[in-house]
């Protein structure tokens, strides 16, 4: 598909976040977000994340975390999720509001889990064996081996409350309603 038609078929949310993305590409702050969730005792949790990109053509985008984590246990119980993104360089702010899949060992998408993992730089990686010894892990993360405990985090977004900070402040909802999106600009 030519890359015009594919611009097409994305959101507007889409691609002014890709155009925020590219600007702030130099910044790896960049790709830091702030998601937050309900924990498994029912209490708001607020945490940084890291961008990892978006399932191909869609506006799924990927997050990883542990299933030791407490974010993961609450997510099993409270999907629903609030990403906030800010990037200083345009002066944007993006909330991302939706559900989280997630996408384990056990999961049937088992093609996207191997290559989200491999993308990982070997640090990320490791970070998945801290309870090894550093030469145990050097030699696991050698071999590519994905542990059972990785998960890939999807969010399916629903609403986006866009907000440009610049000299002129503009706010735009976009809501996601029978597959389509709709988009409302609101006086901020």
């Amino acid at each position: 598909m030519p890359k015009s038609d594919m611009a097409s078929l994305l959101s507007s949310w889409r691609q002014r976040l890709a155009r925020s993305l590219h600007l702030g590409r130099s910044k790896p702050h960049a790709r830091f977000v702030q998601l937050a969730s309900l924990g498994e005792d029912g209490r708001v949790q607020n945490r940084t994340v890291v961008f990892r990109g978006f399932v191909h053509n869609t506006d799924q985008i990927i997050m990883i975390t542990d299933t030791r984590s407490d974010k993961y246990i609450g997510l099993q119980q409270h999907p629903q999720v609030e990403l906030c993104w800010y990037f200083e360089k345009t002066r944007e702010q993006y909330r991302v509001n939706g559900e989280v899949l997630t996408v384990t060992s056990e999961s049937l998408d088992a093609p996207l889990r191997k290559q989200v993992w491999h993308s990982l730089s070997v640090s990320a990686r490791e970070q998945f064996y801290w309870y090894l010894d550093k030469t145990d892990v050097d030699g696991i993360v050698a071999k590519s081996l994905i542990p059972e405990t990785f998960c890939v985090l999807l969010l399916q977004p629903l609403r986006v409350d866009y907000l440009y900070l610049g000299e002129t402040h503009q706010r735009t909802i976009s809501q996601l309603s029978h597959n389509t999106w709709q988009e409302k600009p609101i006086n901020p």
